[in-house]
């Protein structure tokens, strides 16, 4: 009897307790139960500009909220620190939905439920341009190879001059209207070539003119060895620079910046790139200004943003893409939420009405809304 009264007791707790979450779910987002939405402030998907906010991920929650006619508040909230957001959504009743740059991962998906993805982004890298300074171009022009090639035209130079003011000095210059101007000494006719733009002392004799056949073409093959071996260590120093940040072995050698508790250290450490986290883009920017990293981990779509907002025409975002990123609104685990931003989300995919939505924050990359 006592082990009925048990049984009886239990089966109706376990009763009320489902019919309570019902209640409360057909009451979430009443003017009473307001739903409570958490937004992670990034760029181009969401920001707080004097308590309006805005972006992708908050254009599209206004207008599944208003196809339900759900009463919502909004809680701004910082992506710096993700593990904690995920775990008050998880565990306590302070956020019913997170929107904004959530990234799906299977170590996330253990303890939260996600809504079907609106945005398929990527992990990328934010580096500087392949830019070389004039340190850079002075350390090629010290290069040994270049030196040696300049010390023998130099020399080349000087054995000419000197043999043709050995066989010609005591001639007298013709074609000058005093006959009696004799041939320059060697100093002079050193400071006639280098500086005068016009030789007025041609080679009157037979020597000398050889010489300066032999002179001219010495000087054509030297001065065209200076430009082979010039621009050859001009590319490989351009392509070891773009090797450093532009690749993914030159990222897994020089490390990047990431910003603590984003999705994109875990991706970068999962493609055997070292990271050294920091509390903020800012931080990130200058380890990288220093030298220290070789990019700084981002997802796509907010470093893009963030480059052109702060007018950094001297960083850009590599070509390697580390992974693709799917973007969802993040909700409780078996949240009625869930099929109701579903059904919002394949609708205004359907009717493409995100694609023009994106294109305002986005640009050209509007496109990749749409899956």
């Amino acid at each position: 009897m006592k082990l009925l009264n048990s049984s009886l007791r239990l089966i109706f707790y376990f009763f009320f307790t489902i019919m309570a979450t019902l209640s409360f779910a057909d009451d979430l987002g009443s003017k009473e139960h307001p739903i409570q939405v958490g937004v992670l402030m990034d760029m181009p998907f969401a920001q707080n500009i004097n308590g309006h906010y805005s972006g992708i991920a908050v254009d599209i929650w206004d207008r599944i909220a208003k196809l339900n006619h759900w009463e919502y508040r909004y809680i701004p909230l910082s992506s710096d620190n993700m593990e904690s957001v995920v775990n008050t959504l998880a565990n306590t009743n302070k956020l019913d939905v997170v929107i904004g740059p959530v990234s799906v991962s299977a170590k996330r998906l253990e303890v939260i439920d996600f809504s079907r993805p609106f945005y398929l982004s990527s992990i990328g890298v934010i580096i500087k341009k392949h830019e070389l300074g004039i340190f850079d171009i002075a350390k090629i022009l010290i290069s040994k190879n270049l030196l040696h090639i300049i010390v023998a035209l130099i020399l080349s130079f000087a054995g000419y001059l000197t043999l043709l003011w050995l066989f010609e000095h005591k001639k007298v210059k013709s074609g000058l209207n005093n006959s009696n101007i004799q041939y320059p000494n060697l100093t002079q006719r050193i400071w006639l070539h280098l500086f005068q733009k016009k030789v007025d002392y041609m080679p009157v004799t037979t020597q000398g003119r050889i010489i300066g056949i032999f002179w001219i073409i010495i000087a054509a093959a030297i001065f065209t060895a200076i430009n082979a071996n010039f621009t050859s260590a001009l590319t490989i120093a351009r392509y070891e620079n773009a090797h450093r940040s532009g690749s993914l072995e030159g990222l897994q050698i020089a490390g990047v910046a990431g910003i603590s508790g984003e999705f994109d250290v875990e991706v970068a450490e999962k493609n055997g790139i070292p990271v050294t986290r920091v509390g903020d883009m800012e931080a990130a920017i200058k380890l990288l200004e220093k030298d220290k990293v070789a990019g700084i981990v981002s997802d796509t779509p907010v470093a893009i943003h963030y480059l052109r907002q702060h007018n950094r025409n001297d960083l850009t975002v590599s070509p390697v893409t580390l992974e693709n990123d799917e973007i969802s609104f993040a909700v409780k685990m078996n949240s009625p939420l869930r099929h109701a931003i579903d059904l919002g989300i394949t609708s205004f995919q359907d009717d493409d009405s995100v694609v023009p939505l994106c294109r305002r924050y986005v640009g050209e990359q509007a496109n990749r809304c749409d899956l």
